[in-house]
């Protein structure tokens, strides 16, 4: 893993703007009387730490591209703060007030401090506000469905030339879920694969394969599940709701280590194609670097209004999906 051809390659082949934040992982907050710990096993794990260290590092080195360059850090709080949302609001008010110190691990200070980057420049997110966020967007969006199928018998139409996507969900409507024609574009995973083989359920897509089609997993299973009937926000919902704390002024780089999580690259990526989708005049450039196991680079970039380009109707595309409904038990909302 070189962090000047992870530099080189973001800066010589995708158009970033001049101000960029990094999302640098995330990890676990816990309270407690003693104050505040991270990480399930009481701190960050080792890839935790890799994945703040290679954000910081990357921080610096577009410094000197002179980017405008800012560190975010996502703390999933949503099972270890006692106190509820009363202390989600009192953590908030802190960071807002630039009392962050009780919020950052120390290992993740001591890496700042090495590259003399001060706390109070750190961006700092809860996931139950991400998750809160996106869950109003999302109930937007559906009550929006909702309202033009009963005006309009053609409404099926209209919410793809809007979106460039169809909303989905399961029979017993549990679920609410999305696809849009970029995830069925496999030109490139075929010609890698040497054909369509690698789409059977049979066939398992390994580690070693996404370092040169970091994408295969994900269009596989061209569904994005979003929302679960009982309040349950699922992982792209998460990763959206910390894009939609931002605005368009911003382009963002993702840097997450699948020994966290095997899946994580996907769920990032799910985020990412949803926050185009459903956030109003979604217009950034979004980066994506996922080290595996063997701390190998996957590198992504979703470049502004990728998502929405199709030269795809509603109908044609409805034909296309039939099979992977059926697979799935879903049908469009």
């Amino acid at each position: 893993m070189d962090i000047d051809s992870i530099v080189h390659s973001i800066t010589s082949q995708n158009d970033l703007r001049e101000n960029i934040v990094i999302d640098c992982g995330h990890t676990t907050i816990f309270s407690s009387h003693d104050g505040y710990s991270f990480g399930i096993q009481g701190e960050p794990s080792p890839t935790e730490i890799l994945t703040f260290r290679l954000g910081v590092a990357l921080h610096d080195a577009l410094k000197r591209h002179n980017k405008n360059v800012s560190i975010n850090l996502y703390l999933s709080d949503l099972i270890g703060i006692k106190g509820g949302n009363n202390e989600r609001r009192k953590i908030t008010q802190d960071i807002e007030h630039l009392q962050r110190a009780a919020y950052i691990p120390a290992a993740y200070q001591n890496i700042l401090a090495a590259s003399e980057i001060p706390l109070e420049k750190v961006a700092i997110h809860l996931q139950s506000n991400g998750n809160h966020h996106f869950k109003k967007i999302m109930r937007r969006a559906r009550s929006g469905i909702e309202h033009l199928k009963s005006t309009n018998q053609n409404y099926i139409d209209e919410v793809f030339k809007k979106t460039n996507s169809l909303f989905l969900s399961t029979e017993d409507q549990g679920m609410f879920s999305l696809t849009t024609p970029y995830l069925f574009d496999t030109d490139d995973e075929d010609s890698y694969f040497g054909g369509s083989w690698w789409k059977n359920n049979e066939n398992q897509i390994r580690q070693s394969d996404l370092e040169n089609c970091p994408l295969a997993r994900l269009k596989k299973n061209p569904v994005i599940n979003l929302y679960e009937t009982g309040g349950r926000v699922l992982c792209p919902a998460t990763y959206g709701g910390l894009l939609c704390q931002f605005d368009n002024s911003v382009d963002h780089i993702a840097i997450y280590a699948r020994a966290d999580d095997e899946f994580i690259g996907e769920k990032v990526y799910r985020g990412v194609i949803s926050a185009n989708v459903l956030i109003e005049n979604f217009s950034r450039n979004c980066v994506q670097i996922i080290i595996n196991k063997d701390e190998l680079i996957e590198h992504t970039f979703f470049e502004k209004g990728l998502i929405g380009r199709s030269s795809m109707d509603s109908m044609k595309f409805t034909d296309q999906i039939q099979n992977m409904l059926h697979n799935n038990n879903m049908k469009i909302i």
